[in-house]
């Protein structure tokens, strides 16, 4: 499972050029270094790219504390070093479950080497939600923001994705969906979009689910004013979607409504 995780963010971060690439690679890529050739084969590292100062930074995904961590980070520039014969920038993007415990340093009595981690749990989601790029919605998954947020933002943007890039976006959501337990969740929600996009079950679908809203707001509110009707028969999916969620706790009809 972690080299699934590891094949999808090379996948991401080769599409995204968003906010969390921007600060992993600090700047815009130029080239991505083919990690297959046999020049760099027996490093073995994730993502290596040439930043548009001509400067190298390498970014390692780890989805789980690895004691050696510090000690492989050090082989890995010395093996980069000795290959290239440069300097290259060193990142960790700690995306695993459980809290960060591995050290950012290696050292022993005759030397020290010291890498940079980025831990997605101390990540501020926000900005990720918002952002346009569908690369960084998928991370804020990993961040403290509101799940159920994230969900529909991603949703959104998956919707407007056409062919290989919408497959390559969906796969990716299931699988680092895994890493916080919900790739099952993630496959109902994306297998849905796949039938509202369908031109005669979409519409029967947005009906049905209109219909038994209508029937919570009822039963919590008593009978419906005319205006409810106007806002359910227009409703789009994540309307309808959000509205159901705030019915269980909205104090009155209004709020349900009120975004």
């Amino acid at each position: 499972m972690p080299q699934q995780y590891d094949v999808s963010l090379k996948l991401l971060f080769r599409h995204s050029k968003g906010l969390m690439a921007r600060r992993l690679f600090g700047g815009r890529v130029t080239e991505w270094i083919n990690i297959e050739q046999p020049k760099v084969t027996n490093v073995r590292v994730d993502l290596l790219a040439r930043m548009q100062d001509g400067s190298l930074r390498h970014v390692e995904a780890q989805a789980r504390n690895e004691k050696e961590m510090a000690r492989r980070q050090a082989e890995y520039y010395l093996g980069l070093h000795r290959l290239l014969g440069e300097h290259v920038d060193q990142v960790v993007l700690y995306i695993g479950r459980e809290p960060l415990k591995m050290e950012s340093v290696f050292e022993t009595p005759s030397m020290r080497y010291q890498f940079q981690i980025l831990d997605m749990h101390e990540v501020d989601g926000e900005p990720l939600v918002r952002s346009t790029d569908w690369g960084d919605n998928i991370l804020a998954l990993l961040t403290p923001v509101d799940q159920e947020r994230v969900f529909r933002r991603v949703e959104e943007q998956i919707r407007k994705l056409k062919g290989e890039e919408k497959d390559t976006a969906s796969g990716i959501f299931v699988i680092l969906a895994g890493i916080i337990g919900q790739e099952g969740t993630v496959v109902r929600r994306l297998n849905m979009i796949d039938l509202m996009e369908n031109k005669v079950i979409g519409p029967a679908i947005l009906k049905g689910e209109a219909t038994m809203l209508a029937g919570q707001l009822e039963k919590r509110f008593g009978k419906l004013p005319g205006w409810v009707a106007g806002k359910l028969g227009s409703a789009k999916e994540d309307e309808l979607m959000a509205w159901s969620i705030r019915v269980l706790s909205a104090p009155t009809l209004n709020d349900v409504f009120n975004d």
